[in-house]
């Protein structure tokens, strides 16, 4: 698996690195985004999603990568990972007990992986973090691995 990541200050520098990144006959099939909530979050993933990239991330409250740190700006590491290794979901809670969606996530996760593993970002400033451990630990068991955190807005 090869990474590369990139960086930008609006989407036309994320397009020119995306762009410059893939020169060179890379084909990524996941980014990890994250990003300020000044930026054009659904113009990215579009465009993302044009090449057939999987994207996982959050909104940021500072964002850094190769030891820079930005505000306002948008990291992504680009990963070019078989497909059948990872699954994207997103859930939305409404009004749903977070315990409640967080089992839903593991039994998801158990029923397409032998052994799986999960990164979680999540939002919302009343979300309990510690719900969506014991959440997915209730469907796979306790020594599930699990990793992640909360939103920046």
């Amino acid at each position: 698996m090869k990474a590369k990541t990139i960086k930008g200050n609006s989407l036309d520098e994320i397009s020119q690195a995306l762009e410059a990144s893939l020169s060179d006959g890379y084909m990524p099939t996941l980014a990890i985004v994250f990003l300020s909530i000044k930026q054009d979050r659904a113009a990215i993933c579009q465009l993302l999603e044009q090449k057939d990239i999987s994207i996982f991330g959050a909104t940021t409250a500072g964002e850094f990568i190769d030891g820079d740190i930005g505000e306002e700006s948008v990291v992504i590491m680009l990963l070019d990972m078989k497909k059948e290794y990872f699954h994207c979901v997103h859930f939305e809670t409404g009004d749903e007990n977070i315990l409640d969606v967080a089992k839903r996530a593991g039994e998801l996760g158990l029923k397409t992986f032998k052994n799986p593993a999960f990164i979680i970002a999540s939002g919302g400033i009343s979300t309990d973090g510690e719900m969506i451990i014991k959440g997915i630990e209730n469907a796979v068991g306790p020594e599930v691995t699990i990793f992640g955190g909360m939103a920046g807005d």
